[in-house]
């Protein structure tokens, strides 16, 4: 081989070489990175600013009702996971899970009418029917998940 030819295929190596570790190069620091998708809260209304500090919803009392039905909910999975299973105390716990999920409703109803006794009318009508739109929002997403099954397939769940 000439010199010619071996300094030609020298350089096609070399811009062979540099396009290979260019382009890893790129596809590991050059594409930007996917926008993140923002949650769900952060499109929903605020509350008014004279009400968003000191009258958080979770209030201590709310926090412990909700810590309690959760770990009635964690104590009833823990039951049933037991081998043989005592359908005596898993209704026990269901029926106090039931109470304490009643008194959390309860509690959280009562917050929110405090909440909007402290609020003008226009206010509440933004605020409660954001809430509303975005519950709507959420059963609908859910119904469209739920009913992916085509209409003529069989549903052959358990």
């Amino acid at each position: 081989m000439t010199k010619r030819s071996i300094v030609i295929l020298l350089f096609v190596s070399l811009a062979f070489n540099l396009a290979v570790l260019g382009s890893i190069l790129w596809i590991h620091y050059g594409r930007a990175c996917p926008q993140r998708v923002p949650h769900v809260r952060e499109h929903m209304t605020k509350l008014p600013p004279h009400l968003q500090d000191a009258h958080a919803m979770w209030n201590p009392e709310i926090r412990e009702l909700h810590s309690s039905f959760n770990e009635s909910k964690i104590e009833l999975m823990r039951e049933l996971a037991k081998n043989p299973i005592n359908e005596e105390n898993i209704n026990a716990i269901i029926d106090s899970s039931m109470e304490v999920q009643g008194s959390l409703e309860r509690a959280l109803a009562h917050r929110l009418l405090e909440i909007r006794k402290q609020m003008s009318a226009a206010e509440a009508e933004d605020y409660f029917s954001s809430r509303a739109e975005n519950m709507q929002e959420r059963i609908q997403a859910f119904r469209h998940k739920s009913n992916r099954r085509k209409t003529d397939e069989k549903d052959n769940r358990n």
